[in-house]
């Protein structure tokens, strides 16, 4: 019997959360992005926010990118297929903002 395959657009916040574990299957390829990428996709996310006049909540959607998970829906465990790159990048920078956070 076929699996049948379905994507859906879900919220970065929830794809930071409990209900996503990822792992990296070993066919992909290893980290590779350089400051200059990171650099670049940190400018476009502050450049989308603009000054802070705005509550965050009330902005419009911003697309990241494609980021692929294979995930059944009754577990956590997400295979990355695509987007590898921005997604650990992603989780770089939370956990840095996390860091900062929690110092002040």
């Amino acid at each position: 019997m076929p699996v049948a395959i379905h994507a859906t657009e879900k919220a970065l916040f929830k794809v930071f959360s409990n209900d996503f574990a990822f792992s990296i299957p070993a066919y992909q390829r290893p980290y590779a992005w350089t400051k200059e990428q990171a650099s670049e996709l940190l400018s476009d996310l502050l450049s989308f926010l603009g000054d802070d006049s705005e509550v965050i909540a009330d902005t419009n959607s911003y697309f990241l990118g494609s980021i692929v998970l294979i995930k059944s829906e009754d577990a956590p465990k997400a295979d990355v297929v695509d987007g590898q790159q921005r997604l650990t990048t992603l989780t770089i920078l939370l956990a840095v903002l996390r860091s900062l956070l929690s110092e002040e």
